[in-house]
Order: C-alpha cells, then structure tokens, then sequence
C-alpha cells in the first residue's frame, strides 16, 4: 500500500530578536495550539514544531548560534526526557502557567539545573518577585508600566532581562530602550520567518517506529541495533544526521555517517529526539491502538518467561506484531511478507501455531475475558500477567 501523504501541513514561524545595539541575537519560535483540544493533541503540536525548528533542521532550525525561545505547554515540561537540546541555546517560555506555586517553582528549579534559561510573563513574576528573581532569566513586558522602578533597578544584579514583545513603533523602541531592556522583537524590526513541515506519509515506516520505541528502553542498549532501525525511518535518518553533524555535537572535520552520529548522540539525546519525531507523527487513533498492542506483547513476554524453550523477546514481538496492520492501516499478508520475521514468529501471526502460537493465544483469549468479565476475572497468573503488562505499557507510554 502507497504511504499516506500528511493531510496536515504545519509550520512554524521564526520571529527575529534584536538586543539594543539592533543586532539580531536570537529567533523566538511560534506555532499554533488550539486550547481546546485535548492535552494529547497540545504534546503532538508542541513536538511537531520542535521537530520542524529543531530536530529536522539541524543548525538550520537553531540558525547557527543564535538563540531559540520557545513557549513549552505545561504538559511538555512535567516531562524532563522531551525538553529540546541543547540547552545553552535554548530558552524556554512558561506562559501558560497562571499561578506561582510549589509545583511550579520545583518544575523551574529542574529546567534551570538543566542549563535552559528561563522566559515568564510579567504578571507571572509579579504574583512572586522574590521567588521568580531566584529561577528566571527573561521577563516578558506588556506594557512599559509592568515592573516599578525598584524592581527594575534588582535586574541587573540578578542578571535577568527584559524581552518587549511585539513592537510596532520607533517611539515604543525608543521608550523600551529608555527603559534599559535587551532583547525587542515585532513588525517594526523584522518581519517572521517560516519553516514548512517537510510532505511525508502520515506514519512513515511504523513498523520501523514500533521498534525503535521498544529498542530505546530494553535493559541492554545497542546502539549498533538502533542503527539499524534507524536506517528503515528516512525522515529519522536525516533527523540524526543533521543533529550529530550540528556544530553543537560536531567540532569540525569530515561530516560523521549514521554510525558515527549514533554513537556521538548517545542513547539519552537518541531517545530524546525519536520520541519527539514519534509523538510529532502519531494520530490520535494510532496511539489508542499502540496502547492495546503493547499490552499485549507485554503479556505474550510475561507469558514466555518461565519457559526455557521460549524467547520472551520472540514472545514480545509476536504480541506486538499481532496488531501490526491496525497499527500501519496496511494489509497483514502483506506486511508479513516485507517483514524481517522469523518464521516462527510468522507462524504464530498467521496461524496461531507452535508454541509462539499458544503463547498469543491465550493472550487473546484473556484480553476477550478481561473485555467481558469487567470486574469478575479471576486472580489467578493469567491475570497477573495482564495486570503486569499493564504497568509496562503506561511506563513506556508516559515516555510518547
């Protein structure tokens, strides 16, 4: 079956910012969430942007060695494993959030630790002064009447600056200035860039994706392994390339091959942007039935694992593959005949053979149970199984 084309196109626009000297230092990167939507659709929008500003496009998202400002909705921060690097290059904007709390101090604490710098509206630091002082790096002014002169006279000691947002005038420019900010972006300076999604298949080679996601998080990390599994994902083979070629990870000298940027990235920053070229490509549907899949090639391994003559791993890809159509929308027959499977495993998928084939079996046969039964199956191994597979799946989903 033809890979399906992205019905959704996005883009991303860059809008240039100037210190005072008029010298164009950074590029604050803006795209489109709907708040309405749900917090799943937000985290997809938020990883395609990053996917488009930052992964895909290598020093040319970063745009050498200026620096990226960046919105990230709250969901995004709670999840320390997707925040974009590097981080020396990046600061990252909290307007979302309305109230100065606990939470939300201990979530600055952590993304300050990291090395990101920290952007947040005026009438978030004024809900706090004192406390904001300690974990910010950037104050986004609305008006020039935002912070009173005592505050303003703190700044510079603290090392924080003031970001004037939206300008549209020589006479606002001069007043800012008057003021002593340091970074000015709007209309009036320069006019936004955009950066349109490249066209690919809505999932690109899932399959491929599946796999990668389960390689990320095995206990024994090959990086040999995730090279291969790269190679199937075009758009991740570029990804990487771009990322280990940047002049973040690369010093100079001759551009590094796949292998050598698998290496040269390691698997935290390989984790990093495969999940968030992942996220920024999966549909709604799609996760719903990830979720399911995953459930049961955690079964089928846990089914296995007491019995020598089978590989829990093999008993994991069966499950996993079991709804490897509903998963890539694409014909079973066909996937299995373009699919580097063992035949066992091939046997088991076509026709519940062997022992592979019992192992999926009576996974399926429980999960009919489970969907019947409600709150009326029994206790038992089986069920034990189930439930341990339960908690592998949403511990591995958190990570999407």
């Amino acid at each position: 079956m033809p890979e399906q084309r992205d019905t959704d196109p996005f883009t991303v626009a860059l809008h240039p910012i100037h210190d005072a000297s008029h010298h164009h230092v950074a590029d604050r990167l803006v795209y489109t969430r709907h708040t309405d939507t749900e917090a799943e659709d937000v985290m997809a929008a938020t990883a395609r942007a990053l996917a488009s500003a930052v992964y895909e496009l290598g020093d040319g998202g970063l745009l050498g060695d200026r620096t990226l400002f960046v919105d990230l909705p709250l969901e995004w921060l709670e999840r320390p494993e997707l925040l974009p690097t590097p981080a020396p290059r990046l600061a990252l904007g909290i307007a979302e959030a309305h109230t100065v709390d606990a939470e939300l101090l201990v979530r600055l604490d952590d993304i300050r630790e990291r090395g990101y710098r920290v952007i947040v509206p005026s009438r978030l630091f004024k809900q706090d002064p004192e406390a904001m002082l300690e974990r910010c790096d950037i104050i986004v002014l609305s008006s020039p009447q935002d912070l009173d002169d005592e505050t303003l006279e703190q700044l510079p000691g603290r090392n924080v600056k003031l970001l004037v947002e939206n300008l549209d005038s020589r006479d606002e420019l001069e007043r800012y200035q008057a003021m002593g900010c340091d970074y000015y972006h709007g209309r009036y300076l320069a006019k936004p860039s955009f950066i349109a999604s490249a066209p690919r298949g809505r999932h690109g080679n899932r399959a491929a994706q599946i796999r990668l996601i389960r390689a990320l998080y095995e206990d024994n990390h090959d990086l040999n392994r995730l090279h291969e599994l790269v190679v199937q994902v075009p758009h991740l083979h570029v990804a990487i390339l771009r990322r280990a070629n940047s002049s973040y990870f690369h010093r100079g000298g001759k551009e590094v091959d796949l292998h050598r940027a698998v290496q040269l990235l390691g698997l935290i920053e390989l984790r990093r942007l495969i999940l968030t070229l992942t996220l920024a490509s999966l549909q709604p549907t799609s996760r719903i039935v990830l979720r399911m899949a995953l459930i049961r090639a955690f079964m089928c391994r846990n089914l296995a694992a007491p019995f020598p003559a089978l590989d829990p791993e093999d008993a994991f890809t069966t499950g996993l593959f079991s709804m490897m159509d509903a998963l890539l929308e694409e014909d079973r027959n066909t996937l299995l005949e373009h699919l580097p499977l063992g035949q066992p495993i091939i046997d088991a998928l076509r026709h519940r053979a062997g022992p592979l084939g019992a192992v999926l079996t009576l996974c399926e046969n429980h999960e009919r149970q489970v969907e019947e039964a409600i709150d009326d199956v029994p206790a038992d191994r089986l069920h034990a199984c189930y439930m341990n597979a339960l908690g592998s799946t949403k511990a591995l989903m958190e990570n999407l």
